[in-house]
């Protein structure tokens, strides 16, 4: 027997501190799935040591400070969910283009036996770089 999908759609949130060079490190992940329905954001706390390598003249402080100003918009955002059409407005709301340091990349969709650890997957995946792959993803698109 076949386990069930979902359908899900995620995007990595990029730390891009000089978009002119196009250097960027995966700090976070943002999970939106319809069926069922949620939106789950999952980033770094402090600067990793793959941002300090490659922006040693970036400030740990002002990264902080910075991803808590995601999370907060994160939460805004997901306050606003009442229903699946909610739930995939609000994660294009979220994922939209910004001129900020922290990016959203483009817009994945995977499907996965485990949506509801899917986001904890991706985030081991392409923030922490763990080879594993991830046992909830059946395939990427």
């Amino acid at each position: 027997m076949i386990p069930a999908q979902a359908v899900c759609n995620y995007s990595l949130l990029r730390f891009l501190p000089y978009p002119e060079t196009g250097e960027f490190v995966n700090v976070g992940v943002a999970v939106n799935c319809l069926q069922p329905c949620f939106l789950h954001f999952l980033a770094e706390r402090q600067m990793p040591a793959r941002v300090k390598a490659l922006f040693p003249h970036q400030y740990e402080r002002e990264f902080e400070v910075s991803m808590e100003a995601m999370r907060q918009e994160v939460e805004r955002v997901k306050g606003r969910i009442r229903d699946p059409k909610g739930c995939q407005f609000a994660f294009n709301e979220l994922v939209r283009p910004r001129e900020n340091t922290f990016r959203f990349g483009e817009v994945r969709t995977i499907l996965s036996t485990d949506a509801r650890n899917l986001s904890e997957e991706l985030f081991r995946r392409y923030v922490r770089m763990e080879s594993a792959v991830p046992q909830a993803v059946v395939s990427e698109s």
